[in-house]
């Protein structure tokens, strides 16, 4: 952890960063309240003391409490004044200015570490709720059982991603896995078997797609994936990939040893080539699963465990 020093006194600074260096810190040291701030937006600090009187016409130590609370940054920095000013109202000034402690000189090393742990608790405190919140919103858009991309999630993170190729004028294609004959793995083997055998096919899709593309859990054995720019060709590669790998080797729970294969159906997508005009990106999305959906009703029909394109001419038969 990062503590900065804001001390002209030299001797005061060299005391200052043995208690500093004695507790494991990695220590800074600055003179000027200027480049104190300076270091404190560009550097992971997250502890300051800082004496209130600084040198030059710059910010002294309330002025530079003041700057660091105005300042947006990551995480949460615990500021420590040091000075001889003893009136309560001084104290009061200080904390107003968005100082976390105070403490006048001369003092103990023992009393200024007691206090460093004080704002080592309360860093840690911001660190833990920080950690929650992330893990919250991690499960907030994970499926429970594959922890890829809930249905939800995947929606937001396509249209985003549509957005972006539209600006970019790129192409993109979404696809459609389901698991063939799954019920049958359900009814032979039972419902954990069948979890399992889920969390192994997302595994593999997962396995077979670039750090970039989007997976997502799109209902019950069915997986949508998104391929940014990606063209008609690349889709395909892609999407046959996949279907590969899922049909690589059995996947074995315990004594249950399971062939799994995938039907994949894939419409690629592109801004420049496409002759009528833009339509908002949630339409865009509604119709472009509806034609991937309709290439996986084709693959399931045409004899299942293979990739089909949905291709312009379909329009027609998808309608009727």
């Amino acid at each position: 952890m990062k503590v900065l020093i804001v001390e002209e006194d030299q001797f005061l600074q060299s005391a200052l960063r043995k208690i500093f260096a004695k507790q494991g810190f990695e220590v800074l040291v600055r003179t000027g309240g200027d480049d104190a701030l300076r270091t404190i937006s560009e550097e992971k600090v997250r502890i300051v003391v800082s004496d209130w009187v600084l040198p030059g016409p710059g910010l002294d130590g309330l002025g530079l409490c003041r700057r660091v609370r105005k300042l947006r940054l990551p995480r949460y920095v615990y500021m420590i004044l040091i000075t001889a000013k003893t009136r309560k109202r001084d104290v009061i000034e200080a904390l107003d200015a968005g100082a976390d402690d105070y403490i006048t000189k001369p003092f103990e090393e023992e009393e200024l570490a007691a206090r460093v742990r004080a704002g080592i608790r309360i860093i840690e405190l911001e660190n833990k709720l920080i950690n929650n919140q992330k893990k919250l919103m991690r499960l907030a858009k994970e499926d429970p059982l594959t922890r890829i991309l809930n249905r939800r999630a995947l929606f937001d993170e396509i249209l985003r991603e549509i957005s972006r190729s539209s600006r970019e004028n790129s192409p993109f294609a979404t696809v459609l896995v389901d698991a063939d004959n799954f019920k049958a793995i359900n009814e032979i083997h039972g419902q954990l078997a069948g979890d399992l055998a889920l969390v192994e096919f997302a595994k593999r899709i997962r396995e077979s797609c670039r750090e970039y593309d989007l997976i997502g859990r799109y209902g019950g054995e069915e997986f949508l994936i998104f391929l940014p720019k990606t063209d008609r060709e690349g889709s395909v590669v892609v999407s046959e990939r996949i279907r590969t790998a899922i049909n690589a080797g059995p996947m074995v729970f315990g004594d249950a040893s399971i062939n799994l294969t995938a039907s994949v159906g894939v419409c690629p997508y592109s801004f420049a080539s496409e002759g009528r005009g833009r339509v908002a990106n949630e339409q865009l999305m509604d119709e472009l699963i509806k034609k991937t959906d309709y290439a996986l009703y084709l693959a399931k029909r045409e004899g299942k465990n293979r990739v089909v394109m949905y291709r312009p001419e379909m329009d027609r038969e998808m309608e009727q």
